[in-house]
């Protein structure tokens, strides 16, 4: 019964965490529209937030659901129309049913995640001792040198490596950063520190810790949309939070982009400090420049008012169901009532013809004959009367019905209409966040070609100053050789 109950719980949190983490990411949404110009720290304390509320719900709804002793018998969202209960019912029994083949089916893509992490895990240990070199003591030095600047506490060690091919952190409580060889010779030191300020802006905010359990998260629930897109929003604001730490040391944006740009050049595969998806560097560097934080992309606005329709219909469903078993509740009740009243009557009348049929029997008179018509005529008057008064009843209890009805058609066609100028709104703010991110791409890329032929120029200018002074030098030798050869023109024959 244990191991019964175990498995039943936890399939029913698994598929919790789908409206959960749709709540959450509607929430994310909702904060990050709410957090435009509001610094990268901010808006990743609320993102990481989320996370671990989501994490927290999980973690009730299983130890909820293992206290239960009839799981197939709950009343999902409190749905009580027939024909949808019947059928939140039936789906509800073929998962509590089915509850050990949805966790197989879990547990097999979850093996298939748990591998992949695993091998990252492997290729991390195995880096650490692979062909490692230390670096030049300069480089030694600027270390030391910046953890005191970004006041790390811990020991951190910098090592060139022939094995990966991006730069990597790897530990928490003695974190080692690894260059690819070759890499602080190939650009210049100004470049190079500010990538470095950048990694250790990682081992500072403890990033290690919040990324490994994140990856747990991506495992564990590989199939909620709502986490995986949380997910992915914490580790884009999470470089941005990185970036500024870099830059509040380099002081120098135009230096900072510069080194982003080289370093990306330089390694098409680097997933430290360039992570996420395909335009991710010019996002980033377009937000450093405007000092403008990225809102949520057309496809991102589409997933985020998908969901809000989703609770929304299930939320209205819900209250119009209710609504709907509180009225015929209510009118059941009535009905409940009426025949009781309509019943007590009758025995009245058929006791006091007994009665007259008695004294009929003993004394039988035309008063009293008359006397009882009169009796009975009055009865079924009273009984005409109350069937009167039950139709009255009936028909205005109909009205009132009819009266709710009517007023809950307005509501719903006026929220209707909320809904359609919300998603016109929705739609031209979606529109202008296009078009200015065309513009802040096509403001980037010009900022890229600017810099591009101010290399070119600097890289002319270097060449043109070594011509320069090779003529300088050819000039001197044939001033030496002319001024030799007047020496010899002035000497006798």
């Amino acid at each position: 019964m244990t191991t019964d109950q175990l498995v039943q719980a936890f399939s029913w949190t698994l598929i919790h965490s789908l409206w959960q983490g749709l709540l959450l990411s509607v929430i994310t949404g909702v904060v990050l529209m709410l957090t435009k110009r509001s610094s990268s720290a901010i808006r990743y304390n609320l993102i990481l937030l989320q996370l671990l509320l989501f994490i927290t719900g999980c973690v009730f709804t299983f130890a909820w659901e293992w206290q239960q002793n009839q799981l197939q018998t709950i009343d999902f969202l409190h749905l009580q129309a027939d024909n949808i209960k019947q059928y939140t019912q039936t789906v509800i029994s073929y998962f509590s049913a089915n509850a050990p083949m949805v966790l197989l089916l879990w547990f097999v893509l979850f093996i298939a995640r748990a591998v992949k992490m695993m091998g990252g895990l492997v290729y991390l240990r195995r880096a650490r001792y692979k062909n490692i070199y230390s670096p030049e003591d300069f480089w030694k030095d600027k270390i030391v040198l910046l953890c005191e600047q970004l006041r790390i506490k811990k020991a951190v060690t910098l090592f060139e490596s022939g094995y990966v091919k991006m730069p990597l952190i790897i530990g928490h409580f003695k974190p080692v950063i690894l260059i690819p060889a070759g890499l602080l010779a190939g650009l210049p030191a100004s470049q190079v520190e500010a990538v470095l300020l950048h990694e250790l802006a990682h081992i500072r905010r403890n990033d290690y810790c919040v990324n490994l359990l994140q990856n747990i998260m991506e495992a564990i629930f590989f199939f909620n949309p709502g986490l995986l897109w949380i997910s992915s929003l914490l580790r884009d604001e999470r470089e941005h939070c990185c970036d500024d730490i870099a830059l509040a040391q380099t002081k120098n944006k135009r230096e900072f982009i510069e080194a982003l740009i080289s370093f990306k050049e330089h390694s098409n595969n680097y997933a430290v400090a360039f992570p996420g998806k395909k335009n991710h560097l010019l996002q980033r560097v377009s937000r450093i420049i405007h000092n403008k934080n990225n809102t949520l992309n057309p496809i991102e606005k589409v997933f985020f008012m998908t969901g809000i329709l989703i609770l929304a219909v299930m939320v209205t469903a819900a209250g119009v169901m209710e609504v709907r078993t509180i009225v015929k509740e209510e009118h059941v009740v009535l009905q409940e009532q009426q025949p009781v009243q309509k019943t007590v009557k009758p025995v009245v009348k058929h006791k006091k013809i007994k009665q007259v049929k008695e004294i009929k029997r003993v004394e039988p008179t035309d008063a009293e004959e008359a006397e009882r018509d009169r009796e009975q005529a009055i009865l079924d008057q009273e009984e005409a009367l109350n069937d009167q008064e039950q139709a009255a009843r009936d028909k205005e209890q109909f009205m009132r019905d009819k009266e709710q009805a009517h007023q809950q058609a307005i509501r719903d066609k006026e929220q209707a209409q909320r809904d359609r100028e919300q998603a016109a709104k929705d739609r031209e703010q979606a529109v202008k966040d296009r078009m200015q991110a065309d513009r802040d791409r096509m403001q980037a890329q010009r900022d890229r070609e600017q810099a591009d032929r101010d290399r070119a120029q600097a890289d002319k200018d270097r060449e043109q100053a070594r011509r320069d002074i090779e003529q300088a030098q050819r000039d001197r030798l044939r001033a030496d050789r002319e001024r030799e050869q007047a020496m010899r023109d002035k000497q006798p024959q």
